[in-house]
């Protein structure tokens, strides 16, 4: 939550202190802004010690406190209405005592603990990414070995070099092996072996975990790097002593681990120190243990970057192919004219619609909505896609729809997923229009000649939900100059910024407004006002309208 910003001479105040560059800097000026905006009110600002559970850092007023004094006696004295907590989210950072009861200077402390809190954990973070990044930088200043490292394209030739680099650099041993986490920072998904040198892969699977919980060698991870050898009971390294090689002599264990994150595990085994001290031994452990886990970073960094431009460039495709089952070319249908659009809310959606006639008689028309949008609902409208397209002109409406509905039931299974739908099928002939809706969005249907609008309401569940399903239809007849919308919810429930949905009465203006203009002027003055109203080209659910006008 934000900090509380009070007007005044109050608010400049508390803009003092987000512009502190250091912590002494913005403890002075907490006194200051304590001083001028509550100078009748004596306080001492105290801050979390390792060595003092409080202690203080500044005080005001008449408060009988000095900085550097241990504060959590004189906090365990103060009364619960004189102690205000310094917190940044979360995290409680201190306490700001005062040496009376607020009263109606209590909201402006609060608030000025507020600000403090966040300029104080702001500056924390700023000087922890600082230190971050200087520490990120130092790594890449490593010898020549490390640097190729860095510059090897190839990740197995990588592993390989840092497993080498390890056995040579910090001591000499001619085996050891190098896991991997299978999910990088994260202890818990367990380490897979990815190079193995002068040790077989059959004996590394062979060492049993000395922590009968646990497997070898994920008991390792989290331990700081270090020199082992046999302990009394036989066993070594965390390995259990009954399988403890008899040659294995020593096992040296280097966590590939850089500022808290871990990567993996380098094990080497039987090495020489060649007379370096422990501690000389260590520091060249933990750095390539640093330079391990940044590099396994970067692999896998890169690793899912190449993933996802395969990825991006799969749904390009998909988007290609997608667009092109749309249909191109309006039936040529006298009396009657259409226009389509379809936008989805990814580069791939789980819209459908369709119109087309058979053998120039009648007109088929569909706008169907897959629950979610993205990959899996665009799978489960290509499947409807064809199921449709292949009966629609074979079978009497509600017998189509019920057939639909099976397929869907079928194919979803127990995942939930569902699909909302309205067919439409018109004699040109007669301009008897059959209409069939599965849960879908309301048909609507403006009256040239009444300027009304008629609404046909779903007549059935959504498809997929049970198998065996029946379904009416309903019949209406075109006038001239009639128009027939049908539209996915992705158009009536897109929001604005503040969250107002577009909503079907913006709908119906435009249709009486360009009732007299051809679909497609129309469907283009829909689609203009309803991108001005969310102000995007691009919305959160899928959005596909046809409309039909009987000339």
């Amino acid at each position: 939550m934000s900090p509380v910003a009070l007007p005044g001479r109050s608010a400049d105040a508390f803009v003092a202190l987000h512009e502190c560059g250091t912590k002494q800097d913005l403890v002075q000026c907490m006194a200051e802004v304590l001083s001028t905006v509550v100078p009748e009110v004596g306080a001492a600002v105290c801050l979390a010690d390792d060595l003092a559970g409080l202690r203080v850092q500044c005080s005001t007023g008449a408060f009988g406190a000095a900085p550097g004094d241990d504060a959590t006696p004189i906090a365990s004295t103060t009364a619960a209405d004189r102690r205000l907590p310094i917190r940044f989210r979360t995290y409680s950072l201190g306490e700001l005592l005062l040496d009376r009861a607020p009263g109606a200077a209590g909201p402006i402390l609060e608030a000025a603990v507020a600000h403090f809190g966040a300029a104080l954990g702001n500056l924390t973070l700023n000087e922890a990414s600082r230190r971050d990044n200087d520490d990120y930088f130092a790594l890449l200043q490593l010898d020549d070995e490390g640097l190729v490292l860095f510059q090897e394209q190839d990740p197995e030739a990588a592993l390989a070099g840092l497993l080498n680099v390890a056995r040579t650099n910090a001591v000499r041993s001619n085996a050891g092996a190098l896991w991997v986490l299978r999910e990088i920072g994260d202890p818990s998904s367990g380490l897979s072996l990815q190079q193995a040198l002068g040790i077989p892969d059959s004996m590394l699977q062979g060492l049993r975990c000395a922590d009968p919980n646990a497997v070898w060698p994920d008991g390792l991870l989290g331990r700081a790097a270090h020199f082992a050898t046999p302990e009394s009971d036989g066993s070594l390294a965390m390995i259990a002593a009954g399988c403890v090689p008899p040659a294995l002599r020593n096992v040296v264990v280097v966590p590939l681990r850089c500022n808290g994150m871990d990567a993996g595990l380098c094990v080497l085994f039987n090495a020489e120190v060649d007379g370096l001290g422990e501690g000389d031994v260590l520091r060249r452990l933990r750095r390539l243990g640093e330079v391990g886990a940044v590099l396994l970073h970067r692999l896998r960094l890169e690793a899912l970057h190449a993933k996802n431009r395969s990825r991006e460039r799969e749904l390009e495709i998909a988007e290609t192919i997608q667009k092109r089952s749309l249909p191109t070319v309006a039936p040529k249908v006298p009396g009657l004219s259409f226009a389509w659009r379809s936008v989805a809310a990814e580069n791939i959606g789980g819209d459908y619609l369709d119109v087309f006639s058979t053998d120039g008689s009648d007109v088929h028309a569909i706008v169907a909505d897959a629950s979610g949008h993205g990959i899996n609902s665009a799978l489960l409208m290509s499947s409807f896609r064809s199921n449709y397209r292949a009966h629609a002109a074979r079978r009497a409406l509600p017998e189509l729809v019920a057939s639909l509905n099976d397929e869907v039931v079928a194919e979803v299974g127990p995942t939930g997923m569902f699909v909302t739908s309205v067919f439409l099928r018109i004699d040109p002939s007669t301009r008897r229009m059959q209409i069939c809706s599965a849960g879908h969005t309301p048909v609507l249907i403006l009256r040239a000649a009444s300027g009304t609008v008629e609404r046909v309401d779903s007549m059935g569940p959504p498809l997929g939900f049970m198998a065996g399903t029946a379904f009416e239809s309903h019949e209406v007849t075109l006038g001239s100059g009639d128009l027939v919308l049908l539209h996915t919810d992705g158009v009536t429930e897109a929001t604005d910024a503040d969250l107002e949905m577009f909503g079907e009465e913006a709908l119906v203006e435009e249709m009486r407004r360009h009732h007299a203009a051809t679909p497609d002027v129309c469907l283009g003055a829909i689609h203009r006002r309803l991108a001005a109203f969310t102000g995007r080209t691009r919305y959160d659910d899928d959005v596909s309208m046809v409309l039909i006008r009987a000339e």
